[in-house]
C-alpha cells in the first residue's frame, strides 16, 4: 500500500476534510499500541502435518512495546503478539515506524505482511529501516496479530511507534512528518548554498567550498532517513546505505573544513581525523562488499569512534579557532552544534535516553546557520544569541511556575478527597456541609443528611481480601455519585460508612432518593474467581423541615443531624439491616 499511494491521496483526503468540514464524525482517530504485547524468544513450533505455527502453549512475555526486549540469550528470532483494539475505522491499517531488522505478519494463520525474507533456518539479511503500513483483513479484531521478527543486530523488535487507524489518516501523518523533515533538508541546503556563495564572493573559497560540501552531505543524509524518501523511491537498504556512509563522513567533512579555516598552520590533528574518517568508511565498503560483514552493524562502533574523533578535532583546533575572533568561535559553535545533536541522536538510538524532537535536524540547521552567520554577522550575532538565551529562560521560569501552580491545586484536591473512592474526605464535609446547612438555615430551606454503612463488610475483607474490599468501596463510590445530583455533598466518612447531604429536599423526597440508592448498591457485581460478590447498605435518613434559626451553629445542626441518623440507621443494623428508615426533627427536638 505504501509503494503505490501518491500524494495525490493527500489531496483528495484534504478536499474530503474540507468538504464536510461542518459534518459532526465518529472519532476515528490513530490509536498507539502500549500497554498488550507479548513476546516469546525463540521460533514457534510448526503443526508436523499443516506446516502452521503453534501459538499456544507457548511462554509468552508481557511487555509494554517490544523493544529491546530483555532475555534475548542470542536468539535471532523473536515473536511478537497483540490483540488489536476494535474501533470505528472504515479501512483499518497498522503503522510502525521501524523494525529491526525483518519481520513476518500472521493473521487467523494467513501471513498478510512481510518485509525481508526470512529462509527456513530461520535468517535473513538487513534490508533497510522503512516505515510500514500495511491493511488490516475486515476481522482483524476477532483474531491475535503475530509478528515472526528476525534480527542479528544489537537490537530486534519494533523500534519507535505501533499505531491503528485509517490507512489515509496514518499516512497523512507520515507524509506531514516527513514533510517537516523536509523543510530542514532544504533549508540546509539553501542556507549551505548561500553559505558557499558568499564565501566565494569574499574570496574565501577553500572553506566556502568545504562547508558546502559538508551541507550537502548533511542534507543527503536527513533526506535518506525522511520517511518521504520511501515514496519517491522504495529501496530501503539503499537509503539506509546512502544515510550510513554519509554520517561516517561527517568526521572527515568536519576535519575539511578545519584545515581550510587554519590553512596557515592546519593542524596535524585534522589530518589524522580525516585519514581515519576515510579509512572507516573505505573499511566498511570493503567488508560489506567482500565479506559476510554487514555495514549496519558498523553503526555501534562508529558511534563511539565519531565521538572521540569530533572530541580530538574540537579540542586539539579550539585555541587556533579563537584566535580567529567571532568567526572562529561561530565555526566552533557550529561544530559543537553539530556534534552535541549527532550524539544526542546517538544516545537515543542505543536507548540510553528518551527521544528528543528532532535534535540531529536542529543542530544540522545550527551549523549551517552557522556558517552564513561567519559572513553575514559580526558582533551582533552574540547579543542576538544572548536575546534567545533571555526568552529561553524566561520560557522555563513560566512553565516552572505554572507546574508549581498546578501541584499546589493538585495538593488541595488530595487534602480534601478519599484517595480510593474520590469522594471528599471527613474533614472537607464537614467544612461544606456547614456551609450548605448555613445557607439552608438563612433560607429556611429544608435539610436532608443520609447516612449509610455497607452491611458485612468486614465478613467480605476477611474472606477475600482488601483488594475485593476496595473494589466495592470504589463501586458504592460510583454508584452514589450517579445517583446524586450536581452539587450534593457526597463523603466517605470512615471504612465502610458514607454520608450524603441533599439540599434543598424533604423527607418524602429524600426517601426516594435513599431507596433508589439502595437499589443501586445492591446491583454492584464484584466477580472474585467463580463467584460474584454483591453488598447491601443499612441507611439511616434525617430531615429538618422547619426555621433552625434559634440553633447555636451550622456546624452543631451538621452533629446533630449525623449522631441522628448513626441513631436511626443503627436501628435499621438491628433490625435486619438493608433497609432505609427515616426521621423527621422538630424545631423542640434541636
Amino acid at each position: 500500500m505504501q509503494r503505490s499511494t501518491t500524494l495525490l491521496f493527500l489531496v483528495l483526503t484534504l478536499m474530503v476534510s474540507l468538504s464536510h468540514a461542518d459534518v459532526p464524525k465518529l472519532d476515528d482517530s490513530p490509536e498507539v499500541l502500549r500497554g498488550n504485547w507479548y513476546y516469546h524468544w525463540g521460533d514457534l513450533p510448526r503443526d508436523p502435518a499443516s506446516g502452521q505455527w503453534q501459538y499456544q502453549g507457548s511462554d509468552w512475555i508481557k511487555t509494554d512495546f517490544p523493544a529491546g526486549m530483555p532475555g534475548r540469550n542470542g536468539n535471532n528470532i523473536v515473536w511478537v503478539k497483540i490483540d488489536l483494539p476494535k474501533g470505528s475505522w472504515r479501512d483499518p491499517s497498522l503503522f510502525i515506524s521501524s523494525v529491526d531488522l525483518t519481520f513476518e505478519v500472521f493473521h487467523n494463520n494467513l501471513k498478510i505482511y512481510g518485509f525481508g525474507e526470512i529462509d527456513a533456518q530461520g535468517n535473513s539479511a538487513f534490508e533497510g529501516w522503512p516505515w510500514h503500513v500495511f491493511e488490516l483483513p475486515s476481522d482483524y479484531a476477532q483474531h491475535t496479530l503475530y509478528f515472526r521478527i528476525f534480527s542479528d543486530y544489537p537490537w530486534v523488535g519494533l523500534s519507535g511507534e505501533a499505531s491503528i487507524g485509517n490507512t489515509l489518516t496514518l499516512l497523512g501523518s507520515i507524509y506531514r512528518s516527513g514533510s517537516t523533515g523536509l523543510f530542514f533538508v532544504l533549508f540546509i541546503l539553501f542556507v549551505g548554498f548561500i553559505s558557499t556563495i558568499m564565501g566565494v564572493i569574499k574570496k574565501d573559497r577553500a572553506v566556502a567550498l568545504s562547508t558546502g560540501l559538508l551541507s550537502f552531505n548533511l542534507a543527503i543524509m536527513m533526506f535518506a532517513e525522511n520517511e518521504l524518501s520511501q515514496v519517491v523511491l522504495f529501496e530501503p537498504l539503499l537509503w539506509r546505505y546512502i544515510a550510513a556512509f554519509c554520517y561516517f563522513l561527517v568526521p572527515g567533512f568536519l576535519a575539511i573544513i578545519v584545515l581550510a579555516w587554519l590553512k596557515e598552520k592546519p593542524p596535524l590533528i585534522a589530518r589524522i581525523v580525516l585519514v581515519i574518517s576515510l579509512a572507516f568508511a573505505v573499511g566498511v565498503a570493503a567488508l560489506s562488499i567482500f565479506t559476510d560483514f554487514n555495514f549496519v552493524n558498523a553503526y555501534p562502533y562508529f558511534d563511539g569512534l565519531f565521538i572521540i574523533l569530533a572530541l580530538t578535532l574540537l579540542s586539539g583546533c579550539v585555541r587556533q579557532f579563537n584566535k580567529k575572533g567571532v568567526t572562529g568561535k561561530l565555526m566552533t559553535l557550529g561544530i559543537l552544534a553539530l556534534f552535541v545533536s549527532l550524539t544526542i541522536d546517538m544516545l537515543h538510538a542505543h536507548g540510553l535516553i528518551a527521544w528528543i524532537g528532532r535534535t540531529g535536524q536542529w543542530g544540522l540547521v545550527f551549523f549551517t546557520l552557522a556558517s552564513l552567520a561567519i559572513y553575514l554577522v559580526r558582533d551582533g550575532q552574540q547579543q542576538i544569541a544572548l536575546g534567545l538565551l533571555t526568552q529561553e529562560l524566561e520560557s522555563q521560569v513560566r512553565a516552572r511556575t505554572s507546574e508549581l501552580e498546578a501541584s499546589q491545586d493538585k495538593l488541595l484536591k488530595m487534602a480534601r478527597e478519599d484517595f480510593l473512592t474520590g469522594l471528599l474526605n471527613r474533614r472537607a464535609f464537614a467544612e461544606s456541609a456547614a456551609n450548605e446547612v448555613a445557607n439552608a438555615m438563612r433560607h429556611n430551606r429544608p435539610i436532608s443528611l443520609l447516612l449509610f454503612d455497607l452491611d458485612e463488610f468486614k465478613d467480605i475483607n476477611d474472606a477475600h481480601g482488601h483488594a475485593v474490599g476496595d473494589l466495592i468501596l470504589k463501586g458504592v463510590a460510583d454508584a452514589s455519585k450517579a445517583t446524586c445530583r450536581h452539587g450534593e455533598l457526597v463523603c466517605r466518612y470512615g471504612g465502610e460508612e458514607f454520608v450524603i447531604l441533599l439540599h434543598a429536599t424533604d423527607k418524602e423526597f429524600a426517601a426516594v432518593f435513599a431507596n433508589r440508592l439502595r437499589g443501586a448498591i445492591s446491583e454492584i457485581e464484584i466477580p472474585v474467581n467463580d463467584q460474584i460478590i454483591r453488598v447491601s447498605a443499612s441507611f439511616g435518613l434525617v430531615t429538618i423541615n422547619c426555621d433552625v434559626s434559634n440553633v447555636e451553629t451550622p456546624e452543631k445542626l451538621v452533629e446533630r443531624l449525623l449522631a441522628e441518623a448513626d441513631r436511626v440507621m443503627y436501628q435499621v443494623k438491628i433490625a435486619g439491616k438493608d433497609g432505609v428508615k427515616s426521621v423527621e426533627l422538630k424545631l423542640s427536638q434541636i
